[in-house]
């Protein structure tokens, strides 16, 4: 049976309207709590329906939106900054790369985007990582699973599984390798930091124990780790060229091998104008033609 079809939906009792209902005076003196707002950006309809469904059911969610492709989901970013943004890398008409990145230009830290993923293979998520991306979400995990996953997100909370923790320290052992190597040059990049506490995390999750036995071992709130791995991701983020939501769609689409032409249908624009957003994308990379901004955009992680 598909994973998904194990979700069963919860019975609601019901109340009498008038008994339940509060006074105006009450809702004044305890307002009610601003709910969790969420974006979903995934081209398997299935999945896409039922998480959107099990997000709009939660009485602490609201769902901003769900589209099937990038296009639709660069739409819907411009026009809302959802608390958590939740993205399928492999997205028909492009990467969903674009979207993390987009996030971070438009939003910042106000949303927090996450990797949707079956398999959770790290060098995806350290890749999504650089690109902006504070967690992931497992497809096959169950919907108490999800909402638990969304709520820590939103709370500045991030997930953490064994062999991406494994990963986290190697590149930060590799990348003290490097500083030590360029100690005392001019121009020489700063090591990343990582205090006692988050390395012994790290160890503790990379040996297998989750995050709540590693929490426990450690003697750290559920809050304080969740934090700390935050930190870990957000050192992981590499800014990049400040490019556009439209130029990194319309480098994305150019990179799949779509002429100017064929770009401006799709994005719904003139050929002239993706021309001239092309020029300004050129300019902020760094690069004289087409193909050196193509080569430079995947080298920053902006398109896959």
């Amino acid at each position: 049976m598909h994973p998904l079809a194990r979700l069963t939906a919860q019975a609601h009792p019901v109340f009498s309207a008038t008994a339940m209902a509060p006074s105006q005076d009450s809702m004044r003196q305890h307002p009610l709590p601003r709910r969790i707002t969420v974006m979903v950006v995934e081209d398997h309809p299935e999945f896409r329906d039922t998480l959107s469904r099990v997000v709009s059911e939660s009485e602490d969610m609201r769902l901003l939106g769900a589209c099937k492709d990038l296009p639709a989901g660069l739409c819907l970013l411009e026009q809302h900054c959802p608390d958590v943004l939740l993205v399928d890398l492999g997205l028909p008409s492009g990467s969903g790369m674009v979207l993390l990145r987009s996030a971070q230009i438009l939003w910042g830290a106000r949303c927090t985007a996450a990797l949707l993923t079956v398999t959770g293979i790290d060098e995806h998520l350290l890749t999504a990582a650089a690109a902006g991306a504070k967690g992931y979400l497992f497809k096959s995990d169950q919907a108490a699973d999800w909402l638990g996953t969304i709520r820590g997100l939103a709370m500045g909370q991030s997930p953490l599984h064994a062999k991406l923790a494994h990963s986290f320290l190697q590149q930060f052992s590799a990348r003290a390798g490097v500083a030590d190597a360029d100690n005392g040059s001019e121009g020489a990049s700063l090591p990343w930091v990582l205090d006692v506490q988050t390395h012994a995390l790290l160890l503790h999750i990379a040996a297998g124990y989750t995050s709540a036995e590693a929490a426990q071992r450690l003697n750290l709130s559920e809050a304080d780790t969740g934090r700390r791995i935050r930190a870990v991701y957000d050192q992981f983020f590499q800014p990049g060229p400040c490019l556009s939501p439209r130029e990194l769609e319309l480098l994305g689409l150019l990179n799949k091998g779509y002429t100017f032409k064929k770009c401006a249908e799709l994005m719904g624009v003139s050929e002239s104008t993706t021309k001239t957003q092309a020029a300004r994308a050129y300019e902020k990379l760094g690069a004289s033609n087409l193909q050196m901004a193509l080569y430079e955009a995947r080298q920053a992680g902006l398109i896959a």
